[in-house]
């Protein structure tokens, strides 16, 4: 193309205008959220938060075809999606990269000149615009600019790239007038580029079939996704900030939103979606400590956009409704999901839907002046974003998640806890369990917790699959009775993690629920005996969070074994040393870290990577016990290489502490200070001698203890005797 060929004043308003949709679209915004947030003015720079959405094969399942390698070998796209998947923030990329590869050429859309056109300001005006009118229509400042034929001169050249963004946006009757001036665009110039998004249950994917349009419908993002995602969020959010103190506080953040969008299914869930991950970025960093205490403020956020805010922000309406609240659409999305689930269903026939609507709408009368159940009901699916409908003309919840969400509400508005109760053993119904915690009364929560661990005791063969539920349960309530919590704890201690091929069998059968409880690699010894048991249950589970657990437990093992300088004088098991695991400035921590410690090696900041540490090899003659009290969330401990020590009477109250290995420790002859520990699993070398290990009756939550045989007689039997419900492991290390 050259530049000759156009006229003067053409290529004076082209620059400008480029230049200005560069900068205009060059955003990212999320609408209906109520925080204030440290958004900068004008929205998240695009070009550093974006992330290109893989999309979805012919098979239904997501490919590793990103959108924007697919646009780039396509003139016609239709681009469907969810609600918040992704599709403006796509058109808006396209947008920026056009307008700014007409300057660079390196873009495979420099050759065109983007317009973006909003189907819902379109509409404003009464009519669909002429090509003249597309830059007022679209509200843009600088429409009256444009000289007389310009927009016409660019579609006719086959530079223009249309960007038709919402058609979902349109009420349904007008879609057909759309549609025609679409076909009348495509006929008077067809040499232009077109991308045409909506909503996916607004229009099938034939809907511009006859126009050789290919349909392209985007996937949810991956756990590569989510990460690239926040991380770039914090990334933008901690630019430009004062200090160190708190860019490192920002740092934080992210690293803990990450580690809870690994850990809970439910949040991983959420955050597979462009808009709802980016609003998790927004919460957690405005509401510091949200994950996991206050959840529900999190999903108080999501419905409040997702019902109202939203579309109140962007000015959107549909089907002649014009007050149509949260509370009410609330209702009728709780009644829907509450049959749903009490009839062991996932979708149900629109008639049904239809039906179920009619028999509320008596109960409100505002809510029945403003349509007939057929119109709410399309409206709720359009516009939230949480219905879909299949092509059997069938209607559902588009997260599972939220089906339980809004079920669980119903049924604890109604009081079935009895039901919740029994059904608890039941897979289907174990997430509406769990968030009918997160919406019940402090009375009502811990007449539940107390329910289910009755229940337990009374059906044997649901035994370990309520006891873990219950344990679960914990990180949906904000308060707890202390008594209660301690009973939880204590049966989650026996059951997590498992310790013997029997143990992790029984827990694989109980399903995803177990995942979420798991201690990561970070929290343990990657090579130890429960890490292996870990990873069989997750083989023996099966799924993506099964396998991204394994593939941490993996990645854990290649980086200790990196990383480790191997000390072959010393018999206990190698660790990752200060040195090795410090994080370089801008550097994503995956996680708590190993920390190799001496009384001549105790880092400085200690009491700041206490946050963080979960893992601890002590090799010294010196006590620890001065030192550990400094880590209170210590999980695994290995005290090595301490000739002197007698007793461990200085040990702090550890009350996260699970796993202890001693060895090297000859004179060691006093283990009863383990009593005012949490330890389940204990391996001790060389043998304290009989009535040492006898004493650990003391420690109550004991579980394994591994020992080994000393030369001449010992009373196996008796020390059995001693520890009843212990398993011993003699003769060598603690082995799976």
């Amino acid at each position: 193309m050259e530049q000759s060929a156009v006229p003067l004043s053409d290529a004076a308003f082209e620059s400008r205008y480029l230049e200005f949709v560069a900068r205009k679209y060059d955003r990212v915004e999320v609408f209906g959220f109520d925080l204030v947030s440290r958004r900068p003015r004008g929205g998240w720079p695009l070009r550093e938060l974006y992330t290109d959405l893989t999309t979805f094969g012919e098979t239904g399942a997501p490919t590793e075809t990103t959108a924007g390698a697919a646009l780039a070998g396509r003139r016609r796209t239709l681009v469907r999606g969810a609600a918040g998947s992704g599709k403006t923030t796509l058109l808006w990329h396209m947008a920026v990269s056009a307008a700014q590869g007409q300057r660079t050429a390196r873009d495979h859309l420099h050759e065109h000149i983007p317009f973006v056109l909003p189907m819902r300001y379109l509409q404003l005006g009464g009519g669909l615009p002429r090509p003249a009118e597309f830059l007022a229509s679209a509200g843009l400042m600088i429409a009256d600019e444009q000289p007389s034929g310009w927009a016409e001169r660019v579609l006719a050249s086959g530079r223009g790239l249309l960007l038709i963004d919402g058609i979902d946006e349109v009420e349904e009757p007008e879609r057909a007038g759309i549609r025609s001036w679409l076909g009348e665009l495509l006929a008077a110039y067809p040499d232009c580029s077109y991308a045409v998004a909506t909503r996916t249950q607004a229009v099938p994917e034939s809907w511009l079939a006859e126009w050789e349009f290919a349909a392209l419908e985007l996937a949810p993002l991956n756990s590569e996704d989510i990460q690239r995602l926040v991380t770039r969020w914090y990334a933008v959010t901690s630019a430009g900030m004062g200090g160190p103190a708190e860019r490192a506080a920002l740092e934080r953040k992210r690293d803990a939103l990450l580690a809870a969008v690994v850990e809970q299914r439910d949040l991983r869930e959420m955050a597979s979606n462009p808009l709802l991950c980016s609003l998790l970025c927004v919460v957690h960093d405005e509401r510091g400590g949200l994950l996991p205490h206050t959840r529900w403020e999190l999903y108080d956020a999501v419905l409040s956009m997702m019902l109202t805010r939203r579309d109140e922000q962007r000015r959107v309406s549909g089907y002649g409704i014009t007050a149509f609240g949260r509370g009410p659409q609330t209702q009728l999305l709780q009644l829907l999901a509450y049959w749903l689930q009490r009839n062991g269903q996932t979708d149900a026939e629109l008639e049904r839907a239809h039906g179920l609507i009619a028999g509320l709408l008596p109960s409100l009368p505002a809510l029945a002046e403003q349509g007939n159940p057929e119109t709410l009901l399309a409206y709720i699916r359009e516009r939230s974003g949480f219905l879909q409908v299949s092509a059997l003309d069938r209607i559902g919840f588009a997260h599972r998640s939220f089906q339980s969400y809004f079920a669980a509400k119903a049924a604890v508005e109604q009081g079935d806890f009895g039901l919740l109760v029994n059904k608890a053993d039941d897979p289907k119904w174990q997430d509406v369990v769990l968030m009918a915690f997160g919406h019940a009364r402090r009375s009502e929560r811990q007449g539940l917790f107390r329910a289910l661990l009755e229940r337990a005791e009374e059906v044997p063969t649901s035994r370990v699959r309520l006891h873990l539920l219950a344990a679960a349960a914990l990180g949906y309530t904000v308060e707890v009775d202390p008594e209660i919590r301690e009973q939880i704890e204590f049966r989650l201690a026996q059951l997590i993690p498992p310790r013997t091929l029997v143990e992790a069998d029984a827990l694989a059968e109980v399903g995803e629920l177990v995942l979420e409880l798991m201690p990561l690699p970070d929290s343990l010894d990657p090579d130890g005996p429960e890490a292996r048991m870990i990873v069989r249950t997750a083989q023996r589970i099966g799924g993506p969070a099964a396998h991204e657990l394994v593939r941490r437990f993996v990645a854990a093992r290649r980086l200790r074994a990196a990383q480790t300088q191997r000390r072959p004088a010393r018999p206990a098991p190698e660790s990752v040393r200060v040195e090795s695991w410090t994080t370089a400035p801008r550097q994503v921590v995956s996680g708590p870290a190993m920390l190799e410690l001496s009384g001549a090696e105790v880092p400085p900041d200690l009491d700041r990577l206490a946050a963080t540490v979960h893992h601890v090899v002590w090799r010294d003659v010196a006590s620890p016990c001065a030192v550990l009290g400094r880590l209170p969330l210590l999980r695994t401990l290995v005290i090595a290489d301490s000739p002197a020590l007698t007793d461990l009477d200085g040990l702090p109250r550890l009350p996260r502490l699970r796993t202890l290995r001693i060895t090297g420790c000859p004179s060691l002859s006093d283990l009863t200070a383990l009593a005012r520990t949490g330890v389940v699993f204990l391996d001790v070398s060389p043998n304290p001698g009989a009535a040492a290990l006898a004493a650990l009756a003391g420690a109550t939550r004991l579980r394994v203890l591994g020992f080994p045989l000393p030369a001449g007689e010992f009373d196996l039997e008796g020390l059995r005797r001693s520890l009843p419900g212990v398993e011993l492991v003699p003769r060598s290390g603690v082995r799976a």
